[in-house]
């Protein structure tokens, strides 16, 4: 035999079968992966819920600086589907001729979270209870034009999860607003990048 025919007969492609096991193989190293890694925790409920009650805190403490009137949160409950869930809800409204009243419909609205979501608040230092009985809740959160604000601590979390997953924002006497978990994110990467 030449030469040529003893380098043609060693070389053979691959099959069909191969090449389809070599593709299971690399797909399921990918959901491997991809499972270890977990979740979107950026895009969790409760962390989304923060974002943006510290946008509306933000936009609440501001108004109320360029405006010159006091604006408060107010909070209402509602029954979910699942009767030990409730939905929380929230408003923002100003002090005005000597009555609560909403805030320009251009500014910020009622904003419901998730049923998912809960949260516990601390407001100067106790515990905050709903009364359901209230016709009007009284305001948690208010904001002075001279930037003084209601002391609060909060924690949004998923009904069901540990406290590791919840996400903790603190408002204080000076109205300064601290979000925890993304304060320790920024200090981390800010940190891995020096």
């Amino acid at each position: 035999m030449s030469r040529r025919g003893r380098l043609q007969s060693s070389v053979r492609g691959f099959t069909l079968i191969e090449i389809m096991i070599v593709v299971f193989i690399v797909g399921l190293m990918a959901l491997t992966i991809s499972l270890s890694m977990g979740e979107d925790k950026s895009k969790s409920a409760p962390r989304v819920e923060a974002r943006a009650f510290m946008q509306a805190a933000g936009f609440a403490s501001e108004y109320a600086a360029l405006n010159g009137e006091v604006v408060a949160l107010f909070i209402t409950r509602r029954d979910g589907d699942d009767s030990t869930n409730h939905i929380w809800c929230y408003d923002w409204k100003r002090f005005r001729d000597s009555a609560w009243v909403k805030l320009p419909e251009d500014s910020l609205s009622d904003h419901c979270m998730t049923e998912q979501v809960q949260w516990d608040l601390v407001v100067e230092g106790h515990n905050y209870v709903y009364d359901p009985d209230l016709e009007v809740q009284p305001p948690v959160l208010v904001f002075s034009p001279s930037g003084e604000a209601t002391p609060v601590e909060m924690a949004l979390f998923e009904q069901g999860t540990g406290a590791s997953e919840a996400q903790h924002i603190e408002i204080d006497m000076m109205g300064n607003s601290h979000w925890r978990e993304e304060d320790e994110n920024q200090s981390s990467s800010s940190s891995g990048s020096n």
